[in-house]
């Protein structure tokens, strides 16, 4: 929602950038807001997050580990050598985060991923989102933790317009 003219837009309390009276979230900073601009959660630190990856990266190596061991050929006839295992990974976190907005690591670390506006995750959102972080996840933290500091964003939740926040 727009101000008539000559009225003054909301002003961030985190940053003081101004913002639109309906934004869930500060455009600059990242900071959230109620409709009438008072802040009611706060961006996931990377340590949290951090967590939230170690955790989800125990359950992955579980679910991995199961599918190897198990008597015969591989599913398909396919080598987790080849990477099946990052796929299952993507798939992992793309349904995860876009159906329940977390994965069980962001769940445990009370996290969940939301759109920058405060909207939910689409699934061409969480497939984004869920690449970086499968494929290409140490060009992905160091672009991000330089350029996107401000929102604690990877470059693939930039390019996906998402951000993590904590639930309180």
């Amino acid at each position: 929602m727009k101000p008539e003219e000559g009225q003054e837009l909301p002003y961030c309390e985190t940053c003081g950038a101004e913002h639109d009276e309906d934004a869930a979230f500060c455009p600059k900073c990242g900071a959230s807001f109620s409709p009438g601009g008072e802040r009611v959660v706060e961006l996931a630190t990377w340590t949290q997050r951090f967590i939230a990856l170690i955790i989800d990266g125990i359950i992955l190596a579980i679910i991995v580990a199961f599918f190897r061991f198990q008597g015969g050929p591989p599913p398909f006839g396919m080598s987790f050598r080849f990477g099946v295992d990052n796929i299952l990974g993507f798939l992992y976190f793309m349904f995860m985060d876009h159906y329940y907005g977390q994965s069980v690591g962001k769940k445990v670390m009370n996290l969940r991923v939301t759109r920058v506006d405060g909207a939910p995750l689409e699934l061409m959102d969480a497939a984004i989102e869920a690449f970086g972080k499968v494929f290409l996840l140490p060009i992905d933290f160091l672009i991000g933790f330089f350029m996107f500091r401000d929102r604690n964003q990877r470059l693939f939740n930039h390019l996906s317009d998402t951000v993590v926040i904590r639930e309180l």
